[in-house]
Order: structure tokens, then C-alpha cells, then sequence
């Protein structure tokens, strides 16, 4: 099983509160750590470079060293392959304005679990295309992953593509013309 974070290494970021979540998953079941598999993709930004090794630290001091693995910054077809092998991909973000990872994964049919903050809200359809979660404690983090590994996660996958067709350009473009159609018919009305 494949978690995946993509994204810049930093404290906005949050992928620590992932790196948290899994070791309480393997805490609770050892045999987790047989077949997890936490995949880090980007590199250290803004104030991630004043320790850029934070992030394996924390996974030494965690005892989970063993299932991350650190990735460097992908193109976007080595990213495509990422998203598409991964069971979730992993948005603990802090903030976001829209959430393109989010979009990026589902659009290749893998589910998210994401803060529920910010762009992220519109970006993840909960339950649908994957699982918003309210706040970072990482015992919620580690309960909303853990369902990634059942049945739940099969139901999410099979609507994040449809999910991400929504943020097309054509649907985007279609979206701006019905607002300024909305617009004007109001405005007419006047």
C-alpha cells in the first residue's frame, strides 16, 4: 500500500502530520509495516531549507524510517506514474488556495485524503473522491488513512477521475460563460 505526498517540504505543507499519522497506524498494527509504503516526492522550500533534513529525522524518530521513502521533485509524467501507483495521495496542507495535487491524483483515479481547509474543500469531493479531514491530529490522520486500506477506498478511487473532470478547461470555460450568461440575465432584468 502506497501513501503519497507531493508537494514542497515545508512546515505549510504538513507532511509531517503524515509521517505522524502512519507511525500510530504501525504502532496500532506492527504488520502494517510489512506491506506500507509512505513515498515523499518534492524537495525542501522557503523555511523547509533551514533544516532541510527535518522530514527523515522526524521518520528515524518516529520508527518509521524504513517505510518512507524521499523522493526528489518528478516531471510530470514521472509524477503521473507516482499518483496512478499510489492507493491515496496525502494533502495534510495547512493552508491551500486550490489544491492541485488533489486534482492531479484523482485525476488518475487515485483518491485523497486532505485537510479540509482552503481550495481543498472544493478540490475533494469528501466521501466521493476522497476524505476531507477536519484539523491535524494525527490519530484522525491515521483513522481516515486507515480507510484507504479497506473496501471505501475501491468506491472513492472509482469517482476522483470524474471528480477532477469537473476542473477541466472545457468545463472551467464552460463555468465562466454560464457566471457572465447568469450576469447578464440578471442584469437585463433590471
Amino acid at each position: 500500500q502506497v501513501l503519497l505526498f507531493v508537494g514542497r517540504i515545508q512546515p505549510l505543507k504538513a507532511p509531517d502530520v503524515l509521517l505522524r499519522a502512519v507511525a500510530r497506524m504501525v504502532e496500532s498494527d506492527p504488520s502494517r509495516r510489512r506491506d506500507l509504503v509512505v513515498a515523499v516526492c518534492g524537495g525542501p522550500s522557503g523555511s523547509g531549507l533551514d533544516h532541510p533534513s527535518a522530514l527523515a529525522d522526524l521518520a528515524s524518530s518516529l520508527g518509521i524510517a524504513d517505510i518512507v521513502r524521499f523522493e526528489p521533485p518528478n516531471d510530470r509524467a514521472r509524477l503521473a506514474q507516482w499518483y496512478r501507483a499510489a492507493d491515496a495521495t496525502v494533502v495534510p496542507s495547512y493552508s491551500e488556495s486550490f489544491g492541485l495535487v488533489a486534482i492531479e491524483s484523482q485525476a488518475c483515479g487515485t483518491p485523497v485524503v486532505a485537510a479540509s481547509v482552503g481550495g481543498l474543500r472544493t478540490a475533494v469531493a469528501d466521501g466521493r473522491s476522497g476524505l476531507l479531514v477536519p484539523g491535524h491530529d494525527p490519530d484522525d490522520w491515521a483513522r481516515a488513512l486507515e480507510r484507504m486500506t479497506t473496501r471505501e477506498r475501491d468506491h472513492l478511487a472509482a469517482g476522483a477521475r470524474g471528480h477532477a473532470e469537473g476542473f477541466s478547461w472545457d468545463a472551467t470555460a464552460q463555468a465562466l460563460i454560464d457566471s457572465y450568461a447568469h450576469a447578464i440575465g440578471e442584469h437585463a432584468a433590471l
